[in-house]
């Protein structure tokens, strides 16, 4: 009697399933999987690792260890764990035969319409159903014909190879066969060959479908077979600035305790002449990958950058550093980097600085007395406070404490102009009006909106807005007369017809230059390129004439182009006030008027349909 046997499969179960049938054959009935001790004692590797095989010894328990229903007898009953029945379809020459396994425990059972559909997939024909119902009536496991073989009827197992339109993995379909050829490893391997699968192949999962023939004898459907290993992205180029560049921003920080911070602005990157401004890290190749047929995949190149010099300002020859070319202010605007001159009074500007007038920003470490000028053709900082003088500014004005105007004082900007306090001052910008105090008795112009925070004042005066007023307190208890204007006014409205009159005139003159000039060079083709000295000198003004006109006619459209911003803003103007609006106090909003007649808080004002509304300032 055999006590040990060797037993080739692809795995444990298969290998107990084996064993159990060899023993029971040969005379030792009654044995279970709990009798059987198996160790794995050798594996092989078929085809590019297709079809692996292990061989199992197999050593059977001495009869003493055993428990009486075969069982090794651990002096527990054991809970009998519950399998639904199976149905077993197999072809051969003598005809088409079923086993039906009943179930154990609670499983369910096999029934006829199992079966029926399991030979109405088969396509079988001539079932003998009679024969069909009798194995289930019966209620016993065996094997049995219930229908003739029809070779006509045989079909080769389906072996189908499916590769991604990326081409960057494979899938392995089989349908099993009705009597024709099985999915062998042959068949398999020639049709990966001529599906082109090159690369990439998972040898262990594909090995894994195949039983100990070599043979793929269940249907499996869309099993990853192969993947391609994806490219590895390159890196961009990168541009490192060396200065700040939030400081462009133009932003008022506002401080835990609610004043502003005028001193720390952040906003001037002085340079001195050879500092590196920015610094360029080269764009890296990525790594190539591969995809299932062998195919290199080439990554995407990676972005490529140039260091976006500009005014006084120098890139080396590799283009990996940008250095400045004179002491003074970088900027990075309209997406270039450049070096603007900074003029530094370091002290009070007065008579023994003298006027300034400077190309570049003009920075005040001190006050700026009494009828002194500061003309900069970009911004202008001062660092104390502005008195009785005239400031004009290409951009942004700012000033860390107040603006005492005593009615003769003026500032100019096209930024944004910030300062602690205005009294009795003028100033015109057109951007942004931010004021941390009051403004008091002034003559106000933004053509944006105007801000006044923490203590937050506006009383007496005009005040002009393009777009909205922000206050926390208007007016006074003392009905002194104040005036609010947002939106289009009047004379901005007048100021847009001259222009678009002026602009016509222009245009008008323009056409008559060109119809000149076109009239003296065909008159010159047709005398051979010759002209009297009367007509080359005229066409000589009227060439001088077109370039001016031309120019003229740019600038205005320039203008046209801001005036038609502040008018489409003007149509929403707001005035917001968040806690006091006294009476006294006028607001116009387009051409419609308001007048205060009591105090009232927490409001807003706006224009719809044609009148003034009010709402709540949130």
């Amino acid at each position: 009697m055999i006590e040990v046997v060797r037993i080739e499969a692809k795995d444990r179960d298969e290998a107990i399933e084996k064993a159990l049938k060899k023993l029971q054959g040969d005379g030792q009935e009654g044995l279970v999987e709990d009798d059987l001790v198996v160790e794995l004692v050798e594996e092989n590797s078929g085809f590019l690792g297709i079809g692996k095989k292990k061989i199992f010894e197999i050593d059977v328990l001495e009869k003493e260890n055993r428990s009486e229903d075969g069982s090794e007898d651990d002096g527990e009953e054991e809970e009998i764990e519950s399998e639904d029945g199976k149905l077993t379809f197999k072809v051969d020459e003598e005809g088409i035969f079923i086993q039906v396994k009943l179930p154990v425990g609670d499983g369910s059972r096999v029934v006829l319409r199992d079966i029926e559909e399991l030979l109405e997939a088969k396509e079988i024909e001539d079932v003998d159903y009679d024969k069909v119902s009798e194995i289930l009536a019966e209620g016993i496991e065996k094997t049995v014909k219930v229908a003739p073989r029809k070779q006509e009827l045989d079909k080769d197992a389906e072996i189908i190879v499916e590769i991604s339109n990326d081409q960057m993995a494979a899938h392995l379909s089989v349908i099993t066969p009705l009597g024709g050829e099985e999915a062998t490893l042959d068949r398999v391997e020639t049709v990966l060959e001529e599906t082109g699968i090159e690369y990439g192949l998972r040898e262990e999962r594909l090995n894994e479908l195949f039983n100990e023939d070599g043979v793929i004898d269940k249907e499996i459907e869309e099993v990853l077979i192969a993947e391609g290993t994806e490219p590895i992205a390159g890196e961009d180029a990168e541009i490192d600035f060396k200065f700040d560049l939030e400081s462009q921003e133009r932003k008022v920080q506002q401080l835990e305790d609610g004043s502003v911070d005028y001193r720390n602005l952040g906003r001037i990157n002085n340079v001195e002449a050879g500092s590196v401004l920015a610094t360029k890290s080269p764009p890296k190749p990525g790594t190539p990958g591969m995809n299932v047929r062998g195919e290199e995949v080439e990554p995407e190149a990676p972005t490529d950058l140039k260091i976006p010099g500009g005014k006084n300002t120098t890139l080396s020859e590799d283009g990996l550093t940008l250095r400045s070319d004179i002491e003074g202010q970088v900027f990075y605007k309209g997406d270039k980097i450049e070096v603007i001159e900074v003029h530094t009074v370091n002290g009070d500007l007065d008579l023994s600085t003298g006027n300034v007038k400077f190309v570049g920003t003009v920075i005040v470490k001190g006050d700026i007395k009494d009828s002194m000028k500061v003309k900069a053709k970009h911004d202008i900082h001062v660092q104390g406070s502005v008195h009785a003088a005239q400031l004009e500014a290409g951009g942004e004005v700012t000033i860390k404490n107040g603006f005492i105007g005593k009615n003769k004082g003026k500032i100019e900007a096209d930024g944004d102009v910030k300062a602690k306090f205005i009294e009795n001052g003028k100033v015109v910008t057109e951007q942004n009006l931010i004021v941390s105090e009051a403004i008091m008795h002034s003559d106000i112009d933004a053509a944006e909106a105007i801000k006044v925070v923490n203590k937050g004042l506006i009383v007496g005066g005009m005040v002009r807005a393009g777009r909205e007023i922000d206050a926390k307190v208007v007016g006074s208890n003392l009905a002194t007369k104040t005036k609010l204007f947002v939106g289009v006014t009047p004379a901005l409205r007048d100021q847009y017809h001259e222009l678009t009159e002026e602009l016509d005139n222009y245009q008008v003159e323009l056409d008559e230059a060109l119809k000149s000039i076109n009239y003296i060079k065909k008159r010159q083709e047709e005398n051979g390129g010759q002209l009297s000295e009367k007509e080359r000198e005229l066409l000589s003004q009227k060439t001088r004439i077109r370039f001016q006109l031309s120019k003229n006619i740019e600038d205005l459209k320039k203008e046209k182009k801001r005036l038609d911003k502040r008018l489409e803003e003007g149509r929403h103007g707001r005035v917001k006030v968040q806690d006091k609006l006294y009476s006294g106090v006028e607001i116009t909003i387009g051409t419609e008027v308001k007048k205060i007649g009591k105090q009232i808080s927490n409001v807003q004002y706006y224009v719809e349909d044609g009148e003034i509304k009010r709402g709540s300032y949130a």
